[in-house]
């Protein structure tokens, strides 16, 4: 009696399972996907490309990094259930709605006790066609290519060598970092650490996905449907901003509002069960997230006045 034929399409017991993602792997993606597209954008801006463009431009280059560069990580995380398991869209609804309201909470509270902080904020704005083209790029395939490097390879490899809550963490303070404006980041913060939770929660990619376009796709249509127009005068809100009698308190408020929504968030997006945690015990710390924490230091340290001023005579010597 002869043994049954083995279909060559499924793996013998012996097969060596497919590797995984590795958190180094995650670090160095989302390295370069910082380096790339702020580079990137910033020539094409330089040469007079429309702002909207350039982001898509910037898009096309990371993509063709991740099929390239990075396409054993990128294969690692096709064959991911995270990738694979579809949205929910309720969840990322109601996700979206108190990530949202805690990041402005945050924001609020950066602003309020340091005014001038505002200003830094970058504005994505534009205007005629390229509009669309920023609506595209900075709504919807940014924030894809971003989850995908933060959330689907920084956040799995950091899981995978120290499992869920040092993930969340690292992956977050990463992210809000990487964006380098001190008011942003304090924004960005609770957005990032409930993107990975929600990640988490659902075991899909998808969610953070749909939160992020969401949150990128609001910001970027409220700034062009108030550009150019007349608010007002907003000097009583600037003057209620620089009283401390006011702007204490209403900082206060901000922030116990802001807590007590990621306080519910962190208890309701608890993280499923899952075989990859603790799966590659390891470090999770690189040279790549390193580098990641310093482009936002940077970043941050050129919005001070001071190091602006400096920036400026040094142009102004070299000349």
């Amino acid at each position: 009696m002869t043994a049954p034929d083995v279909p060559a399409s499924l793996p013998t017991p012996d097969a060596p399972p497919a590797p995984g993602i590795r958190a180094l792997d995650g670090n160095r993606a989302a390295l370069t996907l910082l380096i790339a597209q702020n580079v990137i954008s910033a020539l094409l801006i330089a040469r007079g490309v429309p702002l909207g463009t350039a982001l898509l431009l910037s898009f096309v280059g990371n993509a063709v990094l991740a099929v390239t560069v990075f396409r054993r990580p990128m294969a690692a995380l096709l064959r991911d259930s995270r990738w694979r398991t579809p949205p929910s869209w309720g969840l990322a609804l109601a996700a979206f709605v108190l990530a949202f309201l805690a990041s402005r909470a945050f924001a609020l509270v950066f602003v309020t006790l340091s005014p001038g902080s505002a200003d830094a904020i970058p504005q994505f704005v534009s205007r005629g066609a390229d509009l669309w083209a920023l609506l595209l790029a900075a709504g919807l395939l940014v924030p894809f290519a971003e989850e995908v490097a933060f959330r689907g390879l920084m956040l799995r490899g950091h899981e995978r060598a120290a499992g869920f809550a040092v993930a969340a963490l690292t992956s977050s303070v990463a992210f809000a970092v990487a964006h380098g404006v001190p008011a942003s980041v304090a924004g960005i913060l609770p957005l990032a650490y409930a993107l990975a939770r929600l990640t988490q929660h659902s075991g899909s990619l998808w969610n953070a996905v749909i939160v992020h376009a969401l949150n990128n796709t609001l910001a970027v249509g409220l700034g062009a449907f108030l550009a150019g127009r007349d608010l007002g005068d907003t000097r009583q809100a600037t003057e209620m901003l620089g009283n401390p009698a006011l702007a204490v308190p209403l900082a206060l408020g901000a922030g116990l509002f802001g807590a007590a929504v990621m306080v519910v968030l962190h208890l309701w997006l608890t993280p499923r069960p899952d075989p990859q945690a603790r799966a590659a015990p390891g470090p999770w710390l690189s040279g790549a997230f390193v580098g990641i924490v310093l482009f936002g230091v940077v970043a941050a340290a050129l919005t001070l006045p001071a190091v602006q001023q400096a920036v400026t005579d040094l142009r102004g010597a070299l000349r």
